[in-house]
């Protein structure tokens, strides 16, 4: 479930569009409201919310990385693959290797910052993400 969840949290608005159009938008802010309350949603309700959307909620079937529209880089599961993400340039002549994660914990997303960028959010939660250990 923490990888659906983390898809939907990485591509948040566009998903938000779909569900509108397909008349899906009570699941998505029943799923919405759970999150922001902390909690982790039903997994059988995120399978059907992607599965009204048309996307596939099988497990492996979504690409290990993926691209947001702040330009972050997405790692499903639990957390870093073996041997830890990629450093990236924070800015100011800093390096860091260490992920922002979701700051209400309750989805795998694990993002880097990109040189120049501000701390990437959590749309569904509505604050920044927080910097991994």
């Amino acid at each position: 479930m923490g990888d659906v969840l983390a898809d939907l949290c990485d591509d948040f608005f566009g998903m938000g569009r779909l569900a509108e159009r397909r008349g899906m938008h009570e699941l998505l802010d029943e799923i919405v409201e759970a999150v922001r309350d902390g909690r982790r949603p039903d997994a059988a309700r995120l399978d059907e919310l992607f599965s009204a959307l048309g996307l596939d909620v099988r497990e492996g079937a979504r690409p290990s990385t993926s691209s947001g529209d702040a330009g972050t880089r997405t790692v499903d599961g639990q957390g870093p693959p073996s041997g830890g993400l990629p450093s990236v340039a924070a800015g100011n002549g800093h390096v860091t290797d260490r992920p922002y994660l979701c700051p209400l914990r309750v989805c795998h997303r694990a993002v880097l910052r990109r040189a120049g960028q501000d701390a990437p959010t959590c749309d569904i939660g509505e604050r920044p993400l927080v910097v991994g250990r």
